[in-house]
Formats: structure tokens, sequence, C-alpha cells
């Protein structure tokens, strides 16, 4: 008597186009992956020109962000080069394509979300289109275990309780774990994080008097839209210093402490005037004897990701 296996487990027979379509695939895939993977390891990806790393942060562009981002820890950047070659290699061995091929799908997808919004070369992003569209292919002649895996046989270990009630209360709790971080992280970004005022932004200093020990180094002053109550004073050597402000918009009046949010020494009290783009602050700093005047001068906010500039400088 002879055993047949499950009609599930009987392999189909493919055309020799397929099965030819098949390698192709796998081993285009494998090619580039690791080409990519030990590139990261040998140090030719992920390098940041000094020129670049001398610019303002706002000034850098979505590639030299992710560039330094990436290469930032050289641990990291090896172990998603690691993957990668893990990766390829498994794509060249029939017994383990399918998991290589689930393997790389996140890789390659996260790869061209990236090249998408951080603008990087319009090259990469078509190779990536191109190794993702070939795992997609890789994985179409995998569907059949695809399913049993992720779909068909996923209440085989631990199925699904049979009562009524258990299942509600199942639900009940999927959809509070959903709801409640939403509104949790929503209120700490809005009632938390942001307490917005009418000075938010940055600050050029343009003009102090009279200068003093306090006043006349200073070059910058952020208030921080993304951080309640936060003041930074940039100076002109570079250095920055973190410190707590409070505004009286009725009372047009200015409080500055020492440290943020535990605020210890008060260090300036005075009123403020907004008018468009200039801020002019009148008061008297700790450790001076006269009120002082700044007049500030609002500085240019750095432009939000707009798709089209990727369109425009991909293909103008």
């Amino acid at each position: 008597m002879t055993n047949n296996p499950p009609a599930h487990q009987q392999e189909v027979p493919r055309p020799p186009g397929a099965i030819w379509g098949y390698r192709i695939l796998r081993y285009f895939v494998a090619f580039f992956v690791l080409l990519y993977g030990f590139a990261k390891l040998n140090g030719s990806q992920f390098t940041v020109l000094d020129s670049e790393l001398d610019k303002p942060m706002g000034q850098v562009s979505g590639f030299w962000l992710t560039w330094y981002y990436f290469g930032y820890s050289a641990v990291y950047g090896n172990l998603i080069g690691l993957v990668q070659i893990a990766g390829g290699v498994l794509l060249m061995f029939r017994k383990t394509t399918l998991l290589g091929s689930c393997l790389l799908l996140g890789v390659i997808t996260n790869i061209i979300l990236v090249d998408i919004f951080y603008r990087i070369d319009l090259g990469a992003l078509l190779v990536a289109i191109l190794l993702e569209l070939a795992l997609l292919g890789i994985l179409s002649f995998h569907k059949q275990e695809l399913v049993e895996v992720f779909w068909s046989k996923q209440n085989s270990a631990f199925p699904d309780p049979s009562s009524k009630s258990l299942v509600f209360v199942k639900y009940a709790v999927c959809a509070l774990m959903i709801v409640a971080p939403a509104i949790f992280t929503y209120r700490v970004a809005n009632y938390g994080n942001r307490l917005p005022t009418p000075i938010d932004g940055a600050w050029e200093v343009t003009s102090v008097s009279p200068q003093n020990a306090v006043t006349g180094d200073l070059a910058d002053i952020f208030f921080e839209r993304n951080r309640a109550w936060m003041c930074v004073f940039k100076r002109k050597d570079g250095s920055y210093m973190q410190h707590h402000f409070e505004l009286d918009t009725n009372k047009k009046t200015l409080t500055i402490w020492e440290r943020w949010l535990q605020k210890g020494n008060k260090i300036f009290e005075g009123t403020y005037e907004l008018a468009d783009d200039e801020l002019r602050i009148k008061g008297k700093f700790d450790k001076t004897t006269e009120d002082s005047t700044l007049i500030l001068r609002r500085r240019k906010v750095v432009a939000l990701y707009n798709p089209r500039d990727f369109v425009c400088s991909s293909f103008c």
C-alpha cells in the first residue's frame, strides 16, 4: 500500500519556462542584495562627506541625513549588511528560498519607502522596485504555502474560544488596545509636548542694547513649538543652553528660568512685542542692573517634504 502525501503537499508540475523564470528571479535578487550587503560591510555605503557634516541640519538633504543616520553606528550598518547577505545566500538554495524571500521582502520594502520619502537617488529607487517585483514573483510560486502558514493553519495550535462571551471579551480587549494608545499618545503630543505660543519659532538676535555679559554673545533664541515651555539660547561660540519660559499673552509678559521644567533661578523677566517677523523683548536679565532690549527676527523655516519636489529633482 502506497502512502501518498496530501494533495496540498504534492508538487505541482511546472513548465520549463516557469522553472527557469523562478531561477532567474532568485539569482537576480541574490546578486544585488549580496552586492549591497558587502558594500555596507566594506564601507562603500553609509559614509558621509566632511562637507556635509559641516552643514546645519536644516540644510542637509534627505539623502545625507539617511546616510548619516544609518552610518552613525558601524554595528547597526553592518547588521543591515549581514541581513542582506543572509537573505541573498538563502535565495541561492531552493530549500531556503521561501525563507530568504520573506526575510528580504520587508528589507526591500523599507528601502523603497526611504528612497521615496527621503529623495534618494532615482537609480537606487528603480533597482529597489525591480528587486521588490522579483521577490513578489518568487513568492507567487509559493502562494499555497504562504496561505497555509499565514492564514489557513493559524488556529491549529490555539483554536479560537467557542464561548460567545469569551469572543466578546477578546474583541473588546483588542479594541481597547487600539484606542487607548491612540488617545494617550494624542494627549501627550498635543497637551504635553506642545503648548503653542505666539512667539514659537527660531529667532535671530539682530540687536541688543545695552550689551552686557549675559546678552552680548547671544546669536539665536528658540522658543520650541514641540517642547512645551522650552526656550533655547544659542551663543556665538556655537553652544546651546535649554531654559524654561512662560508667557502671559494678556499682559504681554515673558519670564525665563534657568532650567527647563525644573525652573530654578529666574534669568529674565520682562515684556514682549510681536509684529509680523519681528519680536522685541524688553526686561531685566539676571546679574544685570538695567533693562535690556533685544530685537529678534524670525528665521526662515525649513520647508516640509513635498512629493512634487521629489518628482522635479528626479525627472527635471
